[in-house]
């Protein structure tokens, strides 16, 4: 009988210790990403033609934010962005670049490496499209790193890959981005082309499709500069001359796509209640950028519209964080590594300018950030065509400018106009307004050491 009391005090104690290190552990951190989904495309976000469970589920236990931006709506200068924290103008990845080493320098620190030195387990899966090799873990510090080629279904093998991963570091504090293709798909399936991640059935009748956006159709006073550039390559742009109803079954198609990633995010989510590190992970959502949706009849990204520069971002804890929604603005390039940082108690670099959106969850009435900067270089893949602008945000208004064209400016009331249908900067009006946008631009430029220049 001594010896079973002995046993039971001795295993009640250990399950103490136990419980008091999981209580203090680190928190890990997931950070899971699409490629060019629009923040209106999940059912949590009032949108009745498609059905996102698992992205639900997040907003469903944390904050999301319905004011979130990319840094730049293009692949390789988002994901700079978002693994630099640092704007596409300050790290020159303005386009699509290749995975090449010798692009990236070494003062400019990577998110793997920051944690790394940080003493967490760093892992990532799936779509890569940054400009450093993935060989190269001293550079980025992603020691874990699966599924980066493009290959049939890349993206259902990512669940699994992130479950090994999660089985394999469930005792140490981890940072793991999960990273998928879909709705990227929607540029193959515009082409008419197979696409690269999933199967779709046949596209239904156009009446039996989703319907048109109030704004679908190119605005009055709209720069020309951004049709131009879209005879570039019709293989980015095959919609130049779609009617309505191949824009209703291009809806159709891009909802699809984004289910089938939902269900994916659903594996990775399920994976972190079945190796029982659920209640201590924090969940990070977002896309690299949007897409134009059939906003003003635009597919595909590099428009600053917002269908295309506009992401999800959530950032949640499941089972211990309650929903809410926050119209703060956010930039997911400048602001995830401050943010990650600010959780996991790891110091970020000291160079870094973007806001740690951690500061807001605990205290939602503090204001981090009135406006908002992001930037575009319109290009044909990797080669630049020397079409670039800026976007102003606020909480009520955009200001548009572009480099080229008679018409360089556009200014909309976002509360009035959120489909950005009316550019009030023809309006006599709205004269004030405008000057003042141009005039903050212009000032945060030479603040930040940005060479854009209107010529206005």
């Amino acid at each position: 009988m001594r010896k079973i009391r002995i046993f039971l005090l001795f295993a009640f104690n250990a399950l103490l210790l136990n419980g008091f290190a999981q209580s203090n552990q680190k928190p890990n951190i997931l950070i899971i990403m699409t490629d060019q989904q629009t923040a209106e495309a999940m059912s949590i976000a009032g949108n009745k033609d498609l059905h996102t469970p698992a992205m639900d589920k997040l907003a469903q236990n944390g904050i999301r934010f319905t004011k979130a931006y990319c840094a730049q709506p293009l692949c390789t200068p988002s994901r700079s962005a978002i693994f630099s924290g640092k704007m596409p103008f300050e790290t020159g990845f303005v386009g699509n670049a290749p995975e090449k080493d010798g692009q990236w320098p070494d003062s400019l620190l990577m998110m793997g490496k920051i944690f790394k030195n940080g003493g967490y387990q760093t892992g990532y899966v799936g779509k890569w499209h940054l400009p450093v090799p993935t060989a190269k873990i001293s550079q980025h510090g992603f020691e874990y790193i699966q599924n980066t080629n493009f290959l049939d279904y890349n993206d259902a093998g990512t669940p699994a890959y992130c479950a090994r991963f999660i089985k394999e570091n469930k005792e140490k504090p981890f940072l793991l981005v999960a990273s998928f293709l879909n709705p990227h798909d929607i540029c193959e399936w515009a082409r008419g082309e197979t696409l690269k991640m999933d199967l779709l059935e046949d596209t239904p009748p156009a009446d039996q499709c989703p319907p048109l956006p109030a704004n679908w159709k190119i605005p009055a006073n709209e720069p020309q500069i951004v049709r131009e550039q879209q005879k570039v390559s019709a293989r980015t742009y095959p919609s130049v001359n779609w009617n309505a109803g191949e824009w209703r079954q291009y809806r159709w198609a891009y909802n699809r796509l984004v289910e089938k990633v939902d269900g994916y995010i659903g594996m990775v989510l399920a994976s972190l209640k079945k190796y029982g590190v659920e209640k201590n992970t924090i969940i990070v959502f977002t896309a690299d950028h949007g897409d134009g949706y059939a906003g003003h009849s635009w597919n595909q990204k590099q428009i600053l519209y917002e269908e295309a520069s506009k992401v999800p971002f959530i950032i949640a804890k499941l089972g211990e964080w309650k929903p809410r929604t926050d119209d703060m603005l956010v930039c997911n390039g400048t602001d995830i590594i401050p943010t990650i940082c600010g959780l996991a108690g790891i110091p970020k670099p000291k160079y870094l300018k973007g806001i740690d959106i951690g500061k807001r969850l605990d205290h939602p009435q503090q204001n981090l950030r009135d406006t908002l900067v992001i930037e575009t270089d319109f290009a044909d893949n990797e080669e630049l065509l020397g079409i670039s602008g800026r976007a102003v945000i606020t909480k009520d208004f955009k200001y548009i400018v572009y480099n080229k064209g008679d018409i360089k400016e556009q200014l909309f009331d976002l509360t009035k106009d959120p489909g950005e249908m009316n550019n009030l900067a023809v309006d006599h009006k709205y004269k004030k307004k405008l000057i003042a946008m141009r005039t903050y631009l212009k000032q945060w430029c030479k603040t930040n050491g940005d060479k854009f220049k209107a010529g206005l």
